[in-house]
């Protein structure tokens, strides 16, 4: 058990224009790491094809892919919130990191929904032309939002959905500094897919296929660690815990804080 206290309020701006300034490398540094490594698995997705059941190859992605995920914001949030080395911040939380990333899967509406298209295609294809797939979108979005600050409840705080959901709805400017960075972030790993594919249809050479995926890798980083600076002061920026609220956590590896001898 520790004894949380509030630190010293650092306006979102502040935050947004000195973090990059601060540790942008380290940031561009482990975002890299991990996108590569998420590259990897689609190849080795790709690789496995017809040599295992599919909804096998589907729930290995989902799950690994949501693990490295939550790894990737450990690894960032130790950067952002400490000012971390790049060795300290890859050092993984195995408990927190197991927990987001269980989170993250449960979130992954389209993920489950391929599963679910392994197990029922026409099931699926009725839900695809179907309207409540129009419902389904945007509760997809919504779920987005509302989870936005999920890391850092739980990597930071050693909370849950819960406190994420009130964290993402408990002030309007909150709202404003989340929301947009989500819409765009989906938005821009859209359009980054749709020109993979246009243009990759119309090369011919492997040389350029490969700039190709090299770039849309790059501007996926730069990306993500603009969507982790931009949450994360959103997050500083949200409702705090109240003074002296006591929790069961252990925020020695990200702040610094030890906690408290156990009596």
């Amino acid at each position: 058990m520790i004894e949380l206290t509030e630190q010293p309020r650092t306006s979102w701006w502040t935050l947004v224009r000195g973090k990059p300034a601060a540790c942008g490398w380290r940031l561009l540094a482990v975002q890299l790491v991990f996108a590569v490594a998420g590259a990897g698995e689609l190849r080795l997705r790709v690789a496995l094809q017809g040599d295992a059941p599919r909804v096998v190859l589907d729930l290995a992605l989902l799950v690994v892919g949501s693990l490295t995920a939550a790894w990737s914001w450990s690894a960032k949030l130790r950067v952002l919130d400490g000012g971390r080395g790049i060795p300290s911040a890859l050092r993984p939380d195995l408990r927190r990191i197991g927990r987001l990333g269980g989170w993250l899967a449960v979130l992954d509406v389209f993920g489950l929904l391929r599963l679910f298209s392994d197990i029922d295609i026409d099931a699926y294809v009725g839900l695809v032309v179907s309207p409540l797939m129009n419902a389904v979108r945007l509760g997809y979005l919504y779920l987005l939002f509302a989870a936005a600050l999920l890391p850092m409840a739980i990597l930071l705080e050693g909370r849950g959905i819960g406190r994420a959901f009130r964290l993402s709805h408990g002030r309007g400017l909150t709202v404003l500094r989340v929301l947009p960075v989500v819409l765009l972030s989906g938005l821009v790993t859209s359009v980054l897919q749709q020109w993979q594919i246009m243009t990759l249809g119309t090369l011919p050479e492997v040389s350029s296929i490969g700039l190709v995926q090299v770039a849309a890798l790059l501007i996926e980083v730069l990306k993500d660690v603009l969507v982790a600076v931009l949450l994360y002061a959103a997050y500083r920026g949200a409702e705090r815990p109240q003074r002296n609220e006591t929790q069961e956590v252990g925020l020695a590896d990200f702040s610094g804080r030890l906690p408290a001898p156990e009596h």
